[in-house]
């Protein structure tokens, strides 16, 4: 009987424990974390900014940007195509607002980002972008924008 009780409680324990030591390895490095979000707020500010070649500067030179929000689609890659497709959005007067970083997961050396913001004309996007490190920068590698 004692052996019954035994077992069960090794259990338990282990499967109380197993989700935690799990969520311990998903969980992002608060110091990284607050890297991400300077990063994220980074970019925010050059977009209110209406600088293009700011926003670009924070993308990895072989970036890749999906944008699937139904107006003007696109797969832009690299930096400097990057900054042009800036230059017309922001040429236009574009202005994001109420934004904000909803998770952040370890994904090997890369961070990945999910993010909701609100664009122009009170429209709801959300983002996942993966953040590689370059140098001594965040650097935004890949960006898949959505309604």
């Amino acid at each position: 009987m004692k052996t019954r009780l035994f077992l069960a409680l090794v259990g338990l324990t282990i499967s109380f424990a197993l989700p935690t030591f799990a969520q311990e390895q998903n969980a992002v490095d608060p110091e990284v974390r607050q890297q991400i979000e300077a990063t994220y707020t980074k970019r925010l500010d050059a977009i209110n900014k209406q600088d293009a070649a700011a926003v670009a500067a924070l993308f990895a030179q072989d970036a890749v940007l999906v944008n699937a929000t139904g107006a003007g689609d696109a797969l832009i890659s690299g930096q400097e195509a990057i900054k042009e497709m800036f230059d017309v959005i922001l040429a236009a007067g574009s202005a994001v607002s109420d934004a904000g970083i909803l998770q952040l997961y370890p994904v090997g050396n890369e961070i990945c980002a999910i993010t909701e913001f609100t664009w122009e004309h009170h429209q709801l996007l959300h983002t996942v972008t993966i953040y590689v490190r370059e140098a001594d920068e965040w650097k935004v590698r890949l960006q898949y924008s959505m309604r």
